[in-house]
């Protein structure tokens, strides 16, 4: 997912060795049907005096209010989020019928139970996945949550024009429903009586049981309305309900009385917790120095990064996420459908420079896959090398072009737009920047009618699997005319099929992931796709009274820090 916590949300993990945390990712053990809490402060609970607080055997502690302090969201429905601004607060909201167990480190990416009372029966050579809800499940508004609430949930996506409907065209007439958007989606088969579900595929797909645990595929009760519900927001499956938001200024999250215990899945201990919106980086920081709030979502600002490092050490938490940040250039539009004018951008920046803009908090790239996956095999073509660029700009008959540089409106944003369109004015072209607020960025550079022809962009993994990032952010067969991840509109047939092959791969393993490795560097190399530049190393700032010992600090694997198991001294 994109991320908008520097300018965006944040991504993925602490620092992990990726063979580990895939090979944890396709497994994982089924439940029974009365699950227990298994995150820090959720059994055996006992009375702390003084402080109306309460004291749990895993040493966490239930409390009244948790504020934070956080970067604007894209949505807060789950059928349209797609940043981990959104996705941080929506996975302890909208549970899907399997998710991710609530752990820091490589055991964060193992996939359990949710709403389902196990994982699937898989049949049918990997077509088949067969679920049963658990019993007694409710939603935040007492309803009942029923099989058939799944197939709705699915379908809401295609109505919607969700940015996650690309994850699940390969149910059986899926494409078929997303042309009319009526009926039923013929793949999709559920018995409420019985609490069943089955979904049949057109063709085995390797990372299904991620996408199933995305909160793409979360749960929402029939009947919501096909249009975003951020501001009324649809009843909870989760710990915690949305009990307001308003865009761009404040959100309140509070616990959901109809949520029943999962294993795996902590019921969480602040009561509530008080979101406060905000754009600037230095601002957000403030809020906890000056002792509004308890978290800044928000990377620390460059300019101060070294003083609140060496003050206030105990109180940052540093973590090294699965991610990338380029810079998108769009195939359709002149001057970037040349692939040489693509080549001069790649050669034209410097990527060590680049990573200063970050107040070198990350490491250069060449690479659109992360360092930390298997199917990673490092790239070291594009040498700085700003005459070569001015020589490759020259040769496409580029000189002088007019080109529009896009960014988000946070100082990071801004700076690395700008940066790219001097860069760009250097080497021959005519460049100007345009900013947008960070909320609206994504959409905004992702509808076809912007016609953006380059700007920064970035993702952090929705699960662990190179699907995630080639698949959904350079496959020319997904390209939407809104809410499109590709949002240069890349578009090679024989990287398409690859995928389409690829997709099918059970299990990743050696040759597997060579053939990713392979389909990376074809498109950054042999197309120059885009133009990968940094891996982010992330922070997490908090105000003295939280406790960060033990299991009170979680940074998960795909959502970054976890709220519910928060603990305050």
């Amino acid at each position: 997912m994109t991320e908008e916590k520097r300018w965006k949300r944040g991504g993925a993990a602490l620092a992990l060795g990726l063979v580990a945390l895939l090979t944890a990712a396709g497994c994982g053990g089924g439940s029974d049907d009365s699950g227990t809490t298994a995150a820090a402060g959720d059994t055996g609970t006992t009375s702390t005096a003084d402080t109306g607080t309460t004291a749990t055997a895993a040493g966490g502690k239930t409390f009244a209010n948790l504020r934070v302090t956080w970067a604007a969201p894209d949505y807060f429905d789950p059928g349209l989020s797609y940043t981990v601004n959104g996705w941080q607060v929506l996975w302890n909201v909208y549970l899907p019928l399997i998710s991710y167990k609530h752990a820091a480190g490589p055991d964060g990416a193992t996939i359990i139970p949710a709403l389902a009372k196990a994982l699937p029966d898989v049949t049918d050579g990997g077509k088949v996945y067969s679920f049963t809800l658990r019993d007694g499940l409710t939603f935040s508004n007492g309803k009942p949550v029923k099989a058939s609430d799944f197939a709705y949930s699915i379908k809401r996506l295609f109505r919607l024009d969700s940015p996650g409907v690309g994850f699940f065209t390969s149910i059986v007439g899926a494409d078929a429903f997303s042309k009319t958007k009526k009926g039923e989606i013929s793949g999709i088969k559920t018995d409420d009586a019985a609490g069943t579900i089955k979904i049949t595929l057109t063709e085995p797909r390797g990372d299904f049981m991620n996408i199933l645990a995305t909160p793409f595929a979360a749960v929402v009760p029939t009947g919501t309305p096909a249009k975003d519900q951020s501001t009324n927001a649809p009843s909870a499956t989760g710990p915690y309900m949305i009990e307001s938001y308003q865009p761009n200024r404040s959100f309140v999250v509070v616990r959901n009385p109809k949520y029943k215990p999962i294993e795996g899945i902590p019921t969480g201990n602040p009561d509530k917790v008080t979101g406060t919106i905000v754009d600037d980086d230095t601002a957000a920081l403030q809020t906890v120095l000056g002792g509004n709030s308890d978290y800044d979502q928000l990377t620390l600002p460059n300019d101060r990064l070294e003083e609140i490092t060496s003050k206030y050490k105990a109180q940052l938490k540093f973590y090294t996420p699965a991610s990338v940040y380029y810079l998108f250039m769009n195939h359709r539009l002149a001057p970037f459908n040349k692939k040489a004018v693509r080549q001069a951008v790649n050669y034209a920046i410097d990527r060590e420079a680049m990573v200063q803009l970050f107040g070198g908090l990350g490491t250069p790239t060449e690479n659109f896959l992360p360092v930390s996956y298997p199917s990673y095999k490092k790239i070291t073509v594009y040498k700085h090398d700003v005459a070569k660029a001015k020589q490759l700009v020259k040769q496409a008959g580029a000189v002088g072009a007019q080109v529009t540089v896009w960014g988000s409106s946070s100082d990071t944003s801004t700076r690395v737009a700008q940066y790219v369109a001097d860069v760009l004015n250097d080497i021959g072209m005519k460049a100007k920047v345009k900013t947008v607020a960070r909320g609206v960025y994504w959409d905004t550079v992702g509808n076809q009618k912007t016609k953006a022809q380059i700007g920064n962009a970035n993702w952090y993994q929705d699960y662990p699997h190179p699907l995630d990032w080639i698949d959904v952010l350079m496959n020319g067969d997904r390209i939407t005319e809104v809410h499109n991840n590709n949002y240069g509109n890349v578009d090679v047939a024989a990287v398409n099929k690859e995928i389409a092959t690829l997709k099918k791969a059970p299990k990743l393993d050696d040759a597997t992931n060579a053939s990713w490795a392979k389909l990376d560097n074809d498109l950054i190399v042999g197309d120059a796709a885009a133009a990968p530049y940094l891996n982010e190393e992330g922070t997490d700032f908090f105000s003295p009274q939280m406790n960060l010992a033990g299991g009170c600090y979680i940074n998960h694997v795909l959502y970054n820090w976890d709220f519910a198991a928060a603990c305050k001294s």
